[in-house]
């Protein structure tokens, strides 16, 4: 559990978070030159974002280690990110088994198929794939959320083993934005998938948006998409977007293929003008803030009250 002192500091703004990181290439492109998108994040405290000026991925910088994101992953986030303890409150069971349900039905597998799930949190999905007759796996490296997964019955590893699959399908909901290389990582899970298997990617859509860009950043998310560098990433993996599957900007199905998706050196520009680049200051002296939290509060409340 993180200390008492630990998450408070994770609140005081106009205050650098607690890593020291390393100033990484672009983990899709190579590149080096960026163009700024913030120095701050949702929470007033100082973070740097950058954009690659080669592909247009989003990432922080400099980036944390794989030992700083590791530690606040299994001990941290949970409190620091989601403001929740060591068992998952009704808030989130109720949006995760609305989401676990709508991925079901999207996928649409045969009963037997062996699905792995990358980043199963506390289970529901695995639970709801069981429900449809598949065989369900899932990785999770958090140990509150994986413990209460197992506890539901599933089968859940803290990591990919070396003899998994193959899988028929690999799903991994909002998981990428967090990880430190998320390109060798996919390419990790394609080589357990079946040569006929899919994947089911999930990410936060950092296109063109109202809010503030730094209120659209955290610690927790290192890396940000759009489609284009989604399908960049797929394609670096040897994935293509499979046309039997709708998809929804940055949520979309992958098949293997070949495609030969080059890096657009304007998409940086083009992201960073999406962006609303209003001052932390301009935007808490406006009183901007006030709606979105009274919105969240209240989805908060309503889902904690939902059966």
């Amino acid at each position: 559990m993180p200390s008492l002192a630990r998450l408070a500091a994770g609140f005081i703004p106009l205050t650098p978070y607690a890593y020291q990181g390393r100033a990484d290439a672009c983990c899709i492109c190579g590149g080096r030159e960026t163009l700024p998108l913030s120095a701050h994040d949702r929470r007033l405290k100082r973070l740097t974002t950058v954009i690659c000026a080669g592909c247009g991925l989003i990432r922080t910088d400099p980036m944390p280690t794989e030992a700083e994101l590791a530690d606040y992953y299994r001990h941290h986030y949970r409190a620091d990110y989601q403001l929740v303890g060591r068992s998952p409150p009704r808030r989130h069971l109720a949006r995760t088994r609305a989401e676990a349900a709508r991925r079901v039905a999207l996928m649409g597998l045969p009963a037997g198929a062996h699905v792995l799930d990358y980043g199963s949190g506390s289970g529901e999905f695995l639970e709801a794939g069981a429900r449809a007759g598949w065989r369900m796996e899932g990785v999770e490296p958090g140990e509150a959320y994986s413990t209460h997964a197992r506890g539901q019955g599933a089968v859940v590893h803290p990591r990919l083993p070396p003899e998994a699959g193959p899988f028929d399908a690999i799903t991994a909901h909002h998981v990428f934005e967090h990880l430190r290389d998320p390109l060798a990582v996919l390419r990790e899970l394609v080589a357990a998938l079946k040569p006929e298997g899919v994947v089911y990617l999930s990410v936060p859509d950092m296109g063109p948006n109202r809010r503030p860009a730094f209120d659209r950043l955290h610690f927790a998310h290192v890396h940000g998409f759009v489609p284009e560098t989604l399908d960049l990433l797929a394609a670096q993996a040897g994935l293509v977007p499979d046309p039997r599957f709708p998809r929804e900007r940055t949520t979309s199905v992958y098949a293997r293929g070949e495609a030969v998706v080059a890096p657009d050196p304007g998409l940086a520009a083009r992201i960073r003008a999406g962006f609303n680049m209003t001052t932390p200051l301009r935007h808490v002296a406006s009183f901007g803030w006030l709606a979105p939290t009274l919105r969240r509060l209240s989805r908060d409340v309503r889902d904690s009250f939902r059966p």
